[in-house]
């Protein structure tokens, strides 16, 4: 275990400018989303934004990435589950934010030893709408987060870091981290991928009801298990999605080639 990355993440509650994925590997991932987009009738919203790793192999294959995984045991250990893949396309000129907001506010976790590695198939900055982090429940009808969170409280912008990215890096924080994005000013799109990871031997509060795949060491068995996919969009991976996120997608899903 790399003790600095360790001491550094748990020091400053994130890391930035992480490389992670090869040109090949980000023109790759970057064409498979688009395709994914063309699936989804050209613009991917609702249920269909998260848990993907259950319906595309190829999601499956960025979230058991070797050098994000890496990372992510060197901070919590050997044993790792995802429990979501989130997509954030960020459109120009819509004015949709992140507003500040700590994800450990509604996952629930305990220890809350979990983060999210944020994945960059183009370029991040503050331009487009990058990620913002600081040291250390409202609903906004522009705001990208699921429930509209917003934490109540002034952050002091003296300390508020910039994870400007390249196409293949990430940045990685951890769910008490204060974080947001703002708008995406530019004339081109920024398109991320959200992964989020937890030790396996953590507990969920009842109620939540999550499960979460194994992606590196052993089980613990403090959550449901996901399966791998084998096959996109096969009857079988729409079934698990469906589950996993409760989603009662159009009818005519299945029913996509």
């Amino acid at each position: 275990m790399d003790r600095n990355i360790r001491e550094q993440f748990m020091k400053d509650g994130y890391l930035v400018g992480l490389d992670m994925l090869t040109e090949e590997e980000v023109e790759f991932f970057y064409r498979s989303f688009l395709a994914y987009e063309e699936r989804m009738g050209g613009h991917v919203k609702g249920e269909y934004r998260f848990k993907t790793h259950l319906l595309l192999p190829w999601m499956h294959q960025l979230v058991t990435h070797p050098k994000i995984l890496d990372i992510v045991t060197q901070i919590f250990g050997p044993d790792i589950l995802c429990w979501s893949t989130d997509l954030f396309p960020k459109e120009p000129g819509t004015g949709k934010v992140c507003a500040w907001h700590q994800d450990a506010t509604y996952v629930g976790m305990d220890p809350p030893d979990a983060l999210t590695v944020w994945v960059a198939l183009t370029t991040s900055d503050s331009a487009n709408g990058c990620g913002q982090l600081e040291h250390n429940k409202t609903y906004d009808e522009k705001s990208m987060l699921l429930f509209g969170q917003e934490i109540p409280v002034e952050v002091d912008e003296s300390t508020v870091h910039e994870a400007v990215l390249k196409p293949g890096q990430a940045s990685v924080h951890h769910i008490m981290t204060v974080h947001a994005s703002g708008p995406n000013t530019s004339t081109g799109r920024r398109i991320g991928i959200a992964i989020r990871y937890c030790g396996a031997y953590i507990k969920q509060n009842d109620g939540i009801g999550d499960s979460a795949m194994l992606v590196a060491g052993k089980d613990h068995g403090t959550f449901p298990l996901e399966s791998v996919p084998c096959r996109e969009f096969g009857p079988d991976e729409v079934e698990a999605h469906r589950k996993a996120v409760g989603a009662v997608g159009p009818e005519d899903l299945i029913a996509v080639k």
